[in-house]
């Protein structure tokens, strides 16, 4: 009884420390989600030349870098588990060979390390959180570098949507090299200074960076919802837990209670 409510105690507290982080990752997700955020897509979708022009990836297999994002604690429901099942059901439908892993976070390496060991290539954790435009700057560097050869860029990642709910989004990037032949169509913009052989690399950094800071602020707030609730659940076990010891103790007692007056009454009448 002692241990249940010791550990009732402890989620309880973290309850309320998972939903004081949620209302600062909710806050940055808020300040941040609009920053450069489609800003670069927004180039293609108004260039109608570039549309024409635009050099897909149109081979029958494409090789695709797997991004997945998760989190170095648990403790936090179903977030990191949903995200490695996405991929597992991603790669059955692919194969395998023109797949690889970079995986984001400690519960998701750990998940591909035993299942996908020759496709997980990569793993980066202990990332200072909260997150800040700077950090991502410097992973998305590492996936740039990575990205060489691919033909697509597959980030997976958790959507806030309330306290209670999540979805598992895919967010498909372009390698350097496919999207600097797409800006050469480019004509809907006049640019004289810088050239486009200067700025093009710069576009194709804030593209990269600013999707995925938008990605890890979602993943941040949707981890900390659903380590708010896990924890509630688990403090509401632990209480129902608690009672049904409390239930048996209090029977035993009065047992050994009742077997100590029968006593008693039995010695004193046979005096």
């Amino acid at each position: 009884m002692k241990s249940v409510s010791s550990i009732k105690k402890i989620t309880k507290a973290m309850k309320m420390v998972a939903a004081s982080k949620m209302a600062g990752d909710l806050k940055r997700l808020d300040n941040g989600k609009n920053y450069g955020h489609n800003a670069i897509d927004m180039i293609f979708k108004s260039d109608l030349y570039m549309q024409r022009r635009t050099t897909e990836a149109t081979t029958a297999d494409p090789r695709e870098l797997l991004v997945p994002l998760t989190s170095d604690k648990g403790m936090c429901g179903s977030i990191n588990s949903g995200i490695f099942r996405n991929v597992r059901d991603y790669v059955a439908e692919r194969k395998r060979e023109n797949l690889e892993i970079f995986s984001i976070g400690m519960k998701g390496t750990t998940a591909f390390v035993r299942p996908m060991p020759d496709l997980l290539k990569i793993g980066i954790s202990e990332i200072k959180t909260p997150y800040n435009y700077p950090t991502v700057m410097a992973m998305a560097e590492h996936i740039i570098e990575k990205s060489e050869g691919f033909d697509k860029i597959i980030v997976f990642y958790n959507e806030y949507k309330s306290a209670i709910s999540t979805i598992i989004r895919h967010m498909e990037l372009m390698p350097r090299k496919r999207f600097l032949d797409t800006m050469k169509f480019g004509r809907l913009y006049n640019q004289t200074v810088p050239d486009k052989n200067t700025s093009n690399p710069a576009l194709y950094e804030l593209y990269i960076t600013s999707n995925l800071w938008v990605a890890f602020l979602q993943n941040a707030a949707s981890e900390q919802s659903a380590r708010m609730n896990a924890m509630e659940n688990a403090t509401k076990n632990a209480g129902e837990i608690l009672d049904d010891l409390t239930l048996q103790y209090n029977k035993a007692r009065q047992a050994r209670i009742t077997m100590e007056l029968v006593e008693i009454i039995s010695g004193a009448n046979a005096l």
